[in-house]
């Protein structure tokens, strides 16, 4: 992972960087139903002007360090968590209320991440987010905040994402598939077959694809809108078009449940696999995040949160 300086955050700006936000009751209960909700206005003008100049140094540093996903991003990087702004933002009264609300659990915040796309890049395919939540049990569960620091119309500029409700297809699946997979292959058992028949299903021209491109779902956002979602849905990155501006920049946060309890069994495999292993692809040893390691305090099957190297608690 790459080292960067952190942003340096006054502690006397009292600047508001989590609005307050109500959500109505019949949009939370299709935040249970499908996975994912759009929080409008959820952080002001000042959050996001801040936003932006730490994800700009971030990925400009992993620009430098050569930590990329090939074609897919020049420019992605994690560590985004250790900045002041990201503190600003999930110890807010406001993001807690909204957010531990909707979920209906304290949380684990786990990590940060920034990510620039550029126009002629692909971003990535139909996934879900198998290495950020790599080292916690299949039934432990896990969200994304998606934080775009430009506005995103879908139809004119693309750039944004496509997402899959989770009463339709889920990726829960595929999680408990890795951690079996995982023990497999720690036993030393030989998975290719599985891993070969997996692929065909899941690979990027997968049988898939048709039933997911007919049942996408994509958004408008206004600077300050959000997309929260689970760790199990399944998204891709829409690619920027023509019209669209040259890049578009966005922030991840990624939280668990307060609960969740360490999967080393997964997190090898996951690790080894590159994320792939819940779909039969091998993707490589990702170079962006170590996270899930940390945990060496604990034994396997025991809550994060007994670790000294736990993130804090929302």
């Amino acid at each position: 992972m790459s080292t960067v300086s952190h942003d340096v955050v006054d502690e006397n700006d009292t600047r508001c960087f989590v609005n307050p936000v109500d959500i109505p009751l019949e949009k939370s209960e299709k935040f249970k139903e499908n996975g994912f909700i759009k929080i409008e206005g959820l952080l002001s003008p000042a959050c996001i002007q801040a936003l932006r100049e730490a994800a700009l140094l971030h990925v400009r540093s992993a620009s430098d360090f050569d930590t990329n996903y090939g074609s897919e991003f020049k420019r992605l990087t994690y560590g985004l968590g250790q900045t002041g702004v990201l503190r600003r933002i999930y110890t807010a009264n406001s993001f807690r209320k909204i957010v531990v609300s909707l979920i209906g659990n304290p949380l684990i915040m786990s990590e940060g991440l920034a990510l620039e796309l550029r126009k002629g890049e692909t971003g990535f395919t139909w996934h879900y987010d198998s290495v950020s939540f790599r080292f916690i049990r299949p039934i432990d569960p896990g969200y994304s905040i998606w934080i775009p620091l430009n506005t995103i119309d879908p139809d004119r500029d693309g750039g944004g994402m496509a997402y899959i409700p989770e009463n339709l297809l889920s990726g829960v699946f595929n999680y408990q598939l890795s951690s079996l997979l995982s023990k497999k292959i720690s036993k030393g058992d030989d998975i290719s077959a599985m891993s070969s028949s997996l692929q065909k299903v899941f690979s990027t021209s997968s049988l898939l694809k048709e039933i997911f491109e007919e049942n996408k779902v994509e958004d408008e956002f206004s600077l300050g809108d959000v997309l929260l979602f689970t760790k199990s849905v399944w998204h891709r990155t829409s690619p920027l078009k023509e019209s669209g501006p040259n890049s578009r920049l966005a922030v991840a946060i990624r939280l668990l449940d307060w609960r969740s309890r360490l999967d080393s069994g997964m997190f090898e495999g996951e690790t080894h696999s590159g994320g792939g292993m819940g779909m039969g692809v091998e993707w490589g040893h990702p170079k962006q995040t170590i996270y899930g390691s940390q945990f060496v305090d604990i034994a396997d099957g025991d809550e994060l949160r007994n670790s000294r190297f736990c993130g804090p608690i929302i």
